[in-house]
Parts: C-alpha cells; structure tokens; sequence
C-alpha cells in the first residue's frame, strides 16, 4: 500500500462544551462526580488504608447570592489526588480507573458533568499535611477563544494542613440548571438516595446534599420466613438469586467482553478472563402500586436500573412485539409488587450510566437466568409449544402471588391499609420497619373472611398461613353466665372493655382528613359479652383522652348482623362529631363524608377494581379448566362451538396463533388452550355443563359430586342448587367486566352485589 498523506483531525476545543449539551439531569451530574469520591474511597479500602471519616459534600449557593457568583461545590474527604492524576481525569476520553471494580468508565463522565452545569470548573486536591489545594482550571470560553487545550494550574492556600480530599467548583453556573438546582432540590435527594441505597446502606459513607445527608431508600419487603402455598409447593417471600454465569474474555482497554478467539496484548495484560457471578434476591413488596414495583440492577454499589419491569414482558418471537406478563390484572388501580435488588458487576452500562448494553450476551444470559426459557404464563407457554411451566425465579413469584385478594394465603393486605403501613414504613417507625403488621392485617382478613365477624372467632396466631380459612372457625361462641350477665348491666367502662376485647391493627391508625391533625384511634372488636351505655346495649364504645381514642365495636350486635353498616362507619360519626367540634367546622355531613373518603378506601367500590379482579378470577378458571377438563377436550370444544357468537369472538382473539385456529376448526385433542381466548361467559358455560369436573376442590371448592344422600333426587336437587348458586356468583363476575367505561350510570346497589360475588368467587377459587 502506498504512503498515504495524513491530515489533522484534532477536534476544536469547541467540543468540550458541545459535551454540556449532551442531556444529563442535574442529579446525574452530581452522580458522576459522586463516583469518582466513591472510587476513591474503594480505591483506599482495597490497599487496606481506612480513614476516619468518608464524607462526600454537594452544595450550591442561595438565591441572596448574585448570578455572576453563584457556585456548585462537589468536594470529599479521600486521600487527594496529585496534578498529574488531575490533568488526566479533565482529558476528554482518558480513563485510568479499572472498568472492573469501579464506577467511573469511560473517562467522559467528569467533561459531561461540570460542563452541563457551568461554564467555569476547578478541580484542585490535597494530601494530609500539604500546605495548599493543587489543580487545574478549566474555562470553556478562554479555551475556545485561544483555540487551544490547556489549562492553567492553580493553588489555593489551605486553612488546615490535616485537609484532604478533592474539591471541584463550577462557576457560572447556567441559569437553566440552578433553576432546577432551586426548584428540584428535594427530587434530587430523593433520587441520589435511590441511585447509591447499597453503599449507604453497606458503607459508613456519607453524601450530603446542601447539608442534608442521605439516608437509604430499603424496599418494603415481606420477610423471607413468609410463603405461600401453590401446588402443594411452599413459595417464599423473597428467593435469593447467586448463579454462576461462567467466564468470558474481557477487554479491559475498551471496556467490553470479545470473542474467545481474541488476542490479548504483549504484556498480556490487556484481555482476562472475567467471572460473572449473578447475586442478589427477588421479593414481594407488602404493598401493591401501579409504578413503584420492579427490580433494581446494581453494578459496584450503584444503582444503574431502578425498578425496571424488563423483566416482566416476552419478546414475541413471531412479531417481535414486546408482552406484558405481570401485572397482567389490576395493573392500573394496584399495579404489581415483585421488586428485587440483582448485583450485576459484569454488565456493561451505558455512557450515561442509566442502562446496560442490552445486545451483549451476557445480559441476555441474566434475563434467562431470571425468568428462564420462554415465556411465563402458562397460555402463552401452551401456544408455544413450551410443555413444562416456568420454574424460574421469577416464574415461581409470579405464578404464586399473582392474586392480591387480602389474607395470609396470598400474602396480601387492602391497598389502603397497606399504603398506609408503608407511608409508616418508610418515615422510620420503628413498629412498621419488619412485616408484624401486615402479617395481623392480613390474618385479620382470614378471620373476616371465615367467620364475617362472628363474635368470638379467633384469629390464628401462628407464623405460617394457612390455605384453609375454617382452621379460624371455633365450635361455639363463648356464653356469659347469668352472674356476669346482671354485673355487666351498667355502664361498661374502659377497663372492663379491655379485658374482654381484641385489639384490630387493621383498623388502628390515625384518622385525619385533609391537612387536620389525627387523631390516634386504637380500635377494639369485643369478643365476649355485651357494650352497654346507660343500661341498654350498644353496638359501639368511644373513649377520647386529648388526641388519643380508643373504639369499641360489638360485632355480635343486631346493627351488624342485620343491616348493611360497616363497623368503622359508628367511628367515622364519632371522629366527625370531634372534628367538627375542635375545627369550628360549619356541616357535620360533610365532615363525615370527607372523613369516609379519606380514611376508608377500601370501602369504596370502584367498577374499575372490581372489574380488574373478575378479570383475575376468569384467568384463574382458565389455567384450571385446562387441566380439569382436558381430557374432555373435544366435548369442551364442542361446547364452545353450540354458540356462533362466542365461536366468533374466541377465533378473533386467536388471530395471533394461528396453529391453534386450526386446532380449534378441527377439535384436535389437544386444543384445550383455547380456554384462554374463550370469552368470560363461555367460561360460565362450561361450568354448567360440567360441573363434576370443574367443583369439588377442582377449581372451585364448592361441593358438588360431594353431596350424597339416600334420596337420589333429592341429592340431584342440592347438586343442582349448589351449581346454580356459583353460576349466579359468576354471572355477576361477567355483567361487570363487560360494563363500557363510557356507560351510563352504574347504580351503587347493583355494584353492592358484583362486590359480594367477586368475593365469595375469591373465597372459593382453588387456587
């Protein structure tokens, strides 16, 4: 090849404040910075050099500071860096920091950072013990102007010669940026107390924000001693997660993983062989929301992904189309709660450190280590071919605490309550810090759901839950003898209620309405004799003592047992009375509305709620069904087909998946799967038409062939009226998921009965 003339392409010094264009938030920014402090640290950690003090500072000047003046300090008490190093970390492109062990990458993160927020940067460090701050400055404009890269060195004398660490302060901050300095500060915290979670949490080390430290952000997380049993297969709360992913050939120079035919440098030096150890845990939030779930990937300490829902969609295979696999129901009014911390160390982060580079290898090797081959629900598994179920990591969660129905066999609150748990959680009460709570709350639930607050029902005081809600059930209500029965006709008093009563921490909490101060309600259910005021017995019992309250319900009173009141709707009057009172307020009924609405949520019946959990009732039938009536596949078709309408409606929903079409026109024996594109009222169908394999403990528990007695038609009837009672329960199910958004007015009372059914339906589903 002939010599070829060279030119010269060295880049305008133009081209380090081009890099302040480059979209970096404010809080990326500071991050930047942070990781080279934190490096630092690491950095000494390893050479076994400890300090007494990791601090790290972020600061900006106050709005009674001029424009021209304000500044934004990022400074920390490392070991300090000599000029040398300096100069190097302000070379554009340059990286000394091994791409292995420490945040900083790519040697542009520095340029970025102190560009976007200024015109002006200093960077100047010191040791223990030397008598000034050494660096350099770096002037954008001056720079551009002398059409040269150079920067002069400067000094600053030191006050104390113990100092020591590294200082950057940008000057001529960019109005845009202080704006959002100004208006963002608290957000800012809050995301750098996302980002860096693992080191404050692992490390002594301190970031402060304009003299605010950071405290970390911990999930809310049921304990891993909890589980739930699907399948006769025991799933806990939170799975740890350590796979060995094997070693590949890792370039150190370009930060990337190369082929196993590649040739490493003369000193041999350059390309090593780099383990890939995935750690970490998947769990299950004690509360559901429907954004604040997902997994947290942490590469060295840091945070790159922060609750990413990757993990919960399917790469069709045939379009390429991304689907969703959780939440697949009520994802918008609950929302998912699998969240999970995984440590990827070996992943390769972007530039701006806010995601991995998704075509390598081995991050398509994590996902399958997550969520295995294929897809996760058992009907897109059918479609495939796939002909095992996923027993992956994430499989086993989703599979198990797919419903979110309150009580210990899902592992599952109210929402409400359980928001209000996690508000508690995360301002650091101490008694909402570990899951005791929840777990009352949650057996609470069972005993509702057993005894509907039959008066002496305990609840099981056990740390496991149970899939049999009648193990709450006792024979007989205790009997109060006629002696106690004449003693207690008088005005019962605190002390005596006490004795006799249950403490509900489902109901116990403050109530307040708008931005009123609560009052603290400690909420009693009476579990023997009566409440009497006055002589005569009373439903309910309110004590006040300044802002404390303590109230007693009598569930055993006709007032709940015969009429439709909830017991917090007594303490919802007696709250409005008091705040009516102490706020000079105008109108008793709206206080008492705004006191409803605000404090009990969970009694609002909302048509898109329960419309999400019949959808997840009908998802339920339909994974079930195909297993109880799959050897009746052809008749089950058959079935299906008695209906033109539906055989329409159910070849429209199997468009995508076309194999099973022609299963389906053909009635193979093996086109059960069309269970999942039947319509909900299909699905009624079947259950009419057979019921011997669909009840009895084989998707519902309601007894059917169960019921046996010498008289054969009579038998025949009470099987009939058992099949009928369920399918007047999912009728029900179907009337309200098939309400339009746009449709006209719902009347409360219809809703009132939908509710009913959805859960006595969530009661009775097997599984």
């Amino acid at each position: 090849m002939k010599n070829q003339t060279k030119v010269d392409i060295t880049p305008k010094p133009r081209i380090l404040r081009t890099l302040g264009e480059i979209p970096f938030q404010p809080w990326q920014c500071f991050a930047e910075l942070i990781d080279n402090s934190i490096d630092a640290f690491m950095r000494l950690e390893r050479e076994g050099r400890g300090l007494p003090e990791r601090s790290i500072h972020v600061k900006w000047s106050g709005e009674n500071v001029a424009a021209t003046d304000r500044v934004i300090e990022i400074e920390d008490t490392a070991d300090g860096m000599p000029l040398e190093v300096i100069t190097n970390m302000a070379k554009a492109g340059y990286s000394g920091n091994n791409p292995i062990d420490n945040l900083g990458l790519f040697g542009m993160g520095f340029n970025i950072a102190t560009a976007r927020l200024g015109e002006k940067t200093r960077v100047v460090s010191s040791r223990e013990g030397d008598n000034e701050w050494v660096g350099i400055e770096i002037d954008f404009a001056r720079l551009i102007q002398n059409e040269e890269f150079s920067a002069p060195v400067i000094t600053i004398p030191k006050d104390n010669p113990s100092d020591h660490g590294t200082r950057i302060i940008i000057n001529n901050v960019k109005p845009g940026i202080y704006r959002d300095l100004l208006n963002g500060e608290s957000s800012i915290r809050r995301r750098l107390e996302n980002v860096y979670t693992p080191i404050l949490s692992s490390t002594d080390t301190k970031i402060l924000i304009q003299g605010k430290r950071l405290s970390p952000h911990p999930h809310c997380v049921w304990s891993k001693e909890r589980y739930v049993t699907r399948n006769n297969q025991n799933v806990p709360a939170v799975i740890e997660i350590d796979v060995d992913l094997g070693e590949e050939l890792f370039d150190i120079e370009r930060n990337a993983y190369v082929p196993e035919t590649a040739e490493n440098t003369e000193d041999g030096k350059r390309i090593i062989r780099r383990p890939r150890r995935l750690k970490g845990w998947l769990g299950i939030q004690r509360y559901s929301d429907p954004d604040d779930f997902g997994i947290d990937f942490v590469r060295n300490g840091r945070k790159i992904l922060i609750s990413d829902k990757t993990l919960f969609y399917y790469e069709n295979p045939l379009t390429g189309a991304p689907i969703i696999e959780y939440p697949k129901e009520l994802a918008s009014t609950w929302g998912g709660r699998i969240v999970g911390e995984l440590n990827v160390d070996f992943l390769l982060p972007t530039y701006q450190k806010n995601d991995f580079d998704r075509s390598d290898r081995s991050w398509r090797s994590t996902i399958e280590a997550i969520r295995g081959l294929g897809p996760i629900l058992p009907s897109l598994r059918k479609g495939l071919e796939f002909a095992d179920d996923n027993s992956s990591p994430l499989g086993k969660l989703m599979s198990a605490y797919r419903r979110l129905d309150p009580g210990t066999k899902n592992l599952s609150v109210s929402q409400s309550l359980s928001k209000e748990f996690a508000a508690k959680f995360f301002s650091g009460s101490p008694d909402y810090q570990s899951d005791e709570r929840w777990w009352k709350a949650a057996q609470e639930a069972d005993r509702r759901a057993a005894g509907e607050d039959v008066e002496g029902t305990p609840v099981d005081e056990g740390s496991a839950p149970s899939d049999d809600v009648g193990i709450f059930l006792t024979p007989t209500a205790p009997v109060s003898t006629p002696a106690q029965e004449q003693e207690a006709r008088q005005n019962s008093t605190l002390k005596d209620l006490l004795t006799r009563a249950k403490k509900i921490d489902t109901f116990s909490k403050d109530y307040a309405y708008s931005k009123t101060n609560p009052f603290a309600v400690n909420v009693y259910e009476i579990e023997s004799g009566d409440i009497w005021i006055n002589g005569e017995k009373s439903p309910t019992f309110f004590n006040v003592d300044g802002i404390h309250c303590d109230y007693f319900y009598n569930p055993g009173h006709a007032l709940f047992q015969q009429y439709h009141i909830d017991v917090r709707d007594p303490l919802a009057v007696y709250l409005a009375e008091r705040f009516k009172t102490r706020d000079m307020l105008q109108d008793m009924g709206k206080t008492f509305a705004d006191v409803i609405q605000q404090n009990n949520q969970d009694l609002r019946m909302d048509k898109t709620t329960l419309q999400e959990r019949a959808s997840i009732i009908f998802g339920v039938m339909r994974d079930s069904m195909q297993v109880s009536l799959g050897q009746r596949a052809m008749d089950v078709i058959a079935c299906v087909k008695e209906s033109a309408g539906e055989t329409e409606e159910t070849i429209q929903q199997m468009l995508p998946d076309s194999p099973l079409i022609e299963k389906f026109q053909r009635n193979a024996d093996d086109a059960i799967a069309v269970l999942d594109f039947v319509p909900n009222k299909t699905l009624v169908r079947l259950v009419d038409r057979f019921p011997e394999m669909v009840l009895d403990g084989k998707v519902f528990n309601i007894r059917y062939i169960g019921i046996l007695i010498d008289d054969e038609k009579a038998t025949e009837r009470l099987r009939t009226e058992a099949k009928d009672r369920l399918l007047s329960f999912l009728k029900d199910a179907v009337w309200v998921s098939s309400l339009a958004g746009n449709q006209s007015r719902t009347f409360k009372d219809e809703l009132t009965r939908c509710l009913f059914s959805i859960n006595f339906l969530e009661k009775q589903l097997c599984q």
